[in-house]
């Protein structure tokens, strides 16, 4: 009862302390509270917007007599999944379609060779030629990127009919021709591309993961502020305090109780804004909430004291905690959507404190909390306690020396 009576008098005394810095808190408050929601409904509209664009113009010719570019411009223009984003244009002669592509009238030219049609359904594959712009290099990309697109899928197709083929010369029917048999099989090839939507599924993926867009940069922000609040706490991790401690080991007392107490002391502090900004979501129920926050706010305040008590210093420690929370923001995403980070960088958001509080607090909404978090949350904690409680105790000796 002793014990506890004094950790319980020692946490008021270290609260008091704390209870100066009202007006930042206050501002820190306000700040968590209109920042994060602001920047999240900002980003929502602006990622789900897109940008604007008013598709590619493609001119195709072939040698004077062939039909294909009229017969490509005519199914290819019913084709609803092209015309969304590609107009087809035939052109009598290729110096008429270079003609148009330099006064921007088409994005790009493509000239098909003679007996075009003939040479892909007997596996001729001959050559074409895309002439596009150099000033455009979007649509450039967008066109070389469906015309890959378009030479898997004609591929895949001529495997299939030199399957068929194949197996003809294995044991040919009576009464069925080669010619016929190449033909068949290419019109129902030729069919499966006109219907090549029911081969796929349509799936919407977020540029930022599992959670919604305003939802992610909202926590992201809210979890980055309450890391980069450890200049807070300088008070009751230097100076004076620490003499006071010295003192109180002059009777006895261990360092432990100093150090839990700053620890402690930071949760009230940083539930003030989290809290707040937690229910500004409107989502998840209040003891999910609050359970959250306060995990939030435990391990927000093992990072303060540890920047607190490595730095030395408030301008250490701000440059420290704003290093670390800024780079934890970065890498899970919070700046550039997770969709737009190099490969190698989306790899180790899971690595990033603000991805784990993030996902604490969007578990207590009904999302899935992934065990990366929960690991990272346990484990970086732990290792805080052990290293900042080492540190605590190395500096109050030091203040016992200087004295």
């Amino acid at each position: 009862m002793r014990r506890a009576g004094y950790a319980g008098t020692y946490l008021i005394l270290t609260l008091n302390r704390l209870r100066q810095l009202r007006w930042l808190l206050a501002g820190l408050v306000l700040l968590c509270l209109v920042l994060p929601f602001g920047a999240g409904r900002a980003a929502s509209a602006l990622l789900s917007r897109g940008v604007d664009f008013s598709g590619v113009t493609l001119a195709i010719t072939a040698p004077e007599g062939d039909s294909v570019p009229r017969l490509l411009e005519r199914y290819m223009g019913d084709m609803e999944d092209i015309a969304q984003y590609c107009e087809i244009r035939s052109m009598d002669n290729e110096q008429e379609a270079v003609a148009a592509l330099e006064r921007g009238e088409v994005t790009a030219v493509l000239v098909l060779p003679e007996n075009f049609i003939r040479g892909v359904m007997w596996g001729d594959n001959p050559d074409l030629r895309l002439i596009v712009a150099g000033d455009r290099p979007l649509e450039s990309l967008l066109l070389l990127w469906v015309g890959q697109s378009a030479s898997d899928i004609l591929s895949a197709f001529q495997s299939g009919v030199y399957a068929v083929l194949d197996l003809y010369e294995e044991a040919p029917p009576p009464g069925l021709t080669r010619d016929q048999v190449v033909l068949d099989i290419n019109l129902e090839y030729i069919n499966l591309a006109l219907n090549r939507s029911e081969l796929f599924q349509t799936r919407e993926l977020l540029a930022t993961g599992a959670l919604p867009i305003s939802l992610h940069y909202h926590l992201a922000l809210l979890s980055y502020f309450a890391l980069s609040a450890a200049p807070l706490f300088v008070p009751i991790y230097s100076g004076g305090w620490l003499r006071f401690q010295r003192r109180l080991r002059c009777v006895g007392r261990g360092v432990c109780a100093g150090y839990f107490s700053a620890v402690f002391a930071g949760l009230p502090v940083l539930l003030l804004p989290l809290v707040p900004a937690l229910l500004l979501t409107g989502a998840g129920r209040l003891p999910l909430l609050l359970g959250a926050a306060v995990l939030m706010a435990l391990f927000c305040s093992l990072v303060c004291a540890l920047c607190c008590l490595a730095a030395g210093s408030a301008a250490g420690c701000g440059m420290l905690s704003f290093g670390i929370s800024l780079l934890s923001l970065a890498l899970a995403g919070g700046i550039v959507p997770p969709v737009l980070l190099p490969g190698p960088v989306r790899r180790l958001t899971w690595l990033s404190p603000v991805t784990w509080l993030s996902r604490l607090a969007a578990g207590a909404m009904g999302y899935p909390v992934p065990a990366s978090a929960w690991a990272g949350l346990a484990l970086g904690g732990l290792g805080m306690l052990i290293l900042s409680l080492a540190l605590y105790r190395r500096r109050v000796d030091r203040q016992e020396v200087e004295l």
